[in-house]
Order: C-alpha cells, then sequence, then structure tokens
C-alpha cells in the first residue's frame, strides 16, 4: 500500500514537478545561508565602521527609552537591508516554482505588516536582554531565562495575528463538515473553536492547515487551496494530526526547547558582546549598539541548533500520526491526503538524508507513510 501511495505521489508530480520539488530543497539551503551572510554583511556595515555607535549616541541609548529605539531602528534597518535576500528566496523563487499567485506591492505589503509583528516582538524582547546585561551585568544568566520564557509566551499568543495580517479568513459554511471536525474534537477531548477558512489561494497555490489558540478553545485554520482537494476525510486526518500535537503538548515542548537554545545562543553572544568594549565606539555587553553582533551569534548558532530541535519535532510528528490514525482510522485517506499536500507544495517524498537531518522538522513523506502502514496493520493484528 505505501509503495503504491508513492507512486502516486511521482505520478501526481510528475517529472517536472519532482525537479522543481528538489531545487526548492537546494534553494531552502541556499536561502538560509544567504540569510546569515546578509546578518553578517550588515554587521560589518554597522559596527567597524562605527554607524552603529553613533545611531546610539544620535537616540540617547544610554537611557532605557533610548535603548528600546536603538533596538528597534536597527532590526528595522537590517530588515530593509536584508530585503533584496527575502524578495529573491521568498517571492521570486515561488514565482519560478509556480506557485506564487502574489503580485509584488501584495507581497511587500504582507512583509511590511509581519515586519511590524516580528520588529515590535522581538525588539521589546532584545530591548529586555540589554536591561538584563545593563542591571546584573555578573549575574544575568537566570534573568535571561525569564526574559527567553516571555518570548516563547508571546510567540504562541502571536500566532493567530500573524494569520489573519497574512491571509483574509472567512467561517466554514459547510454545517456538515462543521459538525463532523466537532465530533473528532469530542472524540479527543478537546473544546471546538470551529472553523476558519483562509483565502490563501489569492496568493499561493500551496496548502497548509493549523490549529490556533482562540479563548479556551482550538480553532482549525485550513487553506482554501488544500481544502478544495482533500474533502471532509482528509480534512478530518489533518484536524486529527494536530489534535495529536495538542494531546502530547507538543507545543510546550517545542517552546521550551527553542528557549533552551536561545538562552545558550544569547549566552554564547554575551561574550562576544563584552570583547567589543573599547572598540568601535561601543560599550560592551550592555550596548543596544552591539545588536547586529548578537543577531549574528544568534543566527548563526541557531543555524548549527535547529538539528536538535528538527529532530524533537520528527519524533512528534510521527507520534501525532498515529494519534490521527487512532481517532480517524482512515489510512487511504490519510494516503491520499500526503498525495495532494506533496503535489501542492512541491515535496520531494525521498528527499537527500542530510537534507532531512538539517533542514527539516517533518519526517520524509515516504517515512511517514511506511510508519503509518506499519501502524495500521499492527492496530488490526497483521
Amino acid at each position: 500500500m505505501t509503495q503504491a501511495a508513492l507512486e502516486q505521489i511521482y505520478q501526481a508530480l510528475g517529472e517536472e514537478g519532482l525537479k522543481k520539488a528538489r531545487w526548492q530543497e537546494k534553494m531552502r539551503v541556499w536561502g538560509m545561508l544567504a540569510q546569515v551572510a546578509g546578518v553578517a554583511l550588515f554587521a560589518l556595515v554597522m559596527l567597524p565602521t562605527g554607524w552603529a555607535a553613533a545611531l546610539r549616541s544620535a537616540l540617547g541609548g544610554n537611557g532605557p527609552f533610548g535603548a528600546l529605539l536603538v533596538v528597534l531602528v536597527l532590526m528595522a534597518l537590517q530588515s530593509l537591508f536584508t530585503l533584496p535576500l527575502a524578495w529573491y528566496f521568498d517571492y521570486r523563487v515561488e514565482q519560478l516554482l509556480g506557485t506564487n499567485r502574489q503580485t509584488l506591492s501584495g507581497w511587500l505589503l504582507d512583509q511590511l505588516k509581519q515586519g511590524l509583528i516580528n520588529t515590535l516582538l522581538f525588539g521589546l524582547f532584545f530591548w529586555a536582554v540589554y536591561l538584563v546585561f545593563r542591571t546584573w551585568p555578573s549575574a544575568w544568566l537566570p534573568a535571561l531565562a525569564g526574559v527567553v520564557a516571555l518570548l516563547m509566551l508571546g510567540l504562541y499568543l502571536v500566532q493567530p495575528l500573524m494569520l489573519r495580517a497574512q491571509f483574509k479568513a472567512e467561517p466554514l459554511e459547510d454545517e456538515a463538515l462543521n459538525e463532523r471536525l466537532q465530533r473528532v474534537f469530542e472524540r479527543a477531548g478537546f473544546a471546538y473553536g470551529g472553523v476558519r477558512v483562509l483565502r490563501a489561494g489569492e496568493k499561493t497555490a500551496k496548502g497548509n492547515a493549523a490549529l490556533v489558540p482562540r479563548g479556551g478553545r482550538f480553532e482549525v485554520v485550513v487553506f482554501d487551496t488544500l481544502l478544495e482537494e482533500i474533502g471532509p476525510e482528509g480534512l478530518e486526518v489533518v484536524v486529527a494530526h494536530e489534535l495529536g500535537h495538542r494531546a502530547h503538548k507538543d507545543w510546550p515542548w517545542m517552546l521550551g526547547l527553542y528557549g533552551l537554545l536561545f538562552v545558550a545562543g544569547i549566552a554564547l553572544a554575551h561574550a562576544a558582546l563584552a570583547w567589543t568594549a573599547g572598540r568601535w565606539g561601543l560599550a560592551g555587553a550592555g550596548d543596544p549598539a552591539t545588536l547586529p553582533l548578537l543577531l549574528l551569534v544568534l543566527n548563526l548558532w541557531l543555524l548549527v541548533a535547529q538539528v536538535a530541535m528538527n529532530a524533537f519535532m520528527r519524533g512528534r510528528e510521527f507520534a501525532a500520526d498515529r494519534y490521527a490514525l487512532e481517532l480517524v482510522p482512515n489510512l487511504q485517506a490519510f494516503e491520499r491526503t500526503f498525495v495532494t499536500l506533496a503535489r501542492q507544495n512541491l515535496s520531494d517524498p525521498e528527499p537527500p538524508a542530510w537534507i532531512e537531518f538539517w533542514l527539516h522538522n517533518h519526517p520524509s513523506i515516504a517515512r511517514r507513510l511506511k510508519a503509518a502502514v506499519r501502524y495500521s496493520r499492527s492496530r488490526c493484528g497483521s
């Protein structure tokens, strides 16, 4: 059965689609490396020239409010500096893949909206980091852990805002499907928050779905592109998988691990920031003008440390798949959904092992299908 599903995926992709899928993987690698290179170039432009120190002096960065201004301005400048990279690896690559349906002006507007949210959230975070370095120069680690914990909570709560900033949403009008999904939630023991259909088809040909917090409930958000093709049975499987993540408390675990990696990365950066004292007009770890260097060290660290995060998440994806097949024991719908997702998202079903190890927080489609078949057979006792 697994081989038949894989053959359907390869047939759905076709030779051209498979080439695009493999090229997309290469672009992901180059995109990540280009991002780090862009951050490094920004640090070289701002720090040795003394421009960052001059900006700090002009904005009164020695005081708390001035430090916040310095952090926000530097983050905005870096976003502008790296915008050409974002244009190519986000907008242009999607155009070449044939999945982009958005105009350049629309994409730029989305970048602005998401950039404002990210700048505010991470700007407040890095500002708090510098206040910690200033206030407790020799005992900053415990306070830093608390600041990172607040950032993780902010990242969790901002999910719905990010989706609504990018896509228009409307309630699901299919009452029969609504009732069907509500029964899935009831079997899982979760409060049903309804379904919102994201009009993603105006911007992309790709498909996706997720659960987002809404008060004390969870709301299903699904791309219209995906809903059109997988049907009620497929959406049941997707929702059951996402409920598996909630049942296993994967979000708290993931944010906890990400938080630990963040603490470790900033701890590494602290030594580099302290080294800048007396250089380029900078005053060391508590100087917000050192932000370009902090961002560079953090990006380099996360480029390596993401291997641990991805390995953890791949294991959780297998567990969520098993949960989905327990809650909705429909292996055929499970397999059909993967055929659709692979075609829409141009996913290589069997990527190189090193790509999966380094970049993927989901196991390959081939491995997930094989695991699903094994699990279904074990449940049937065959």
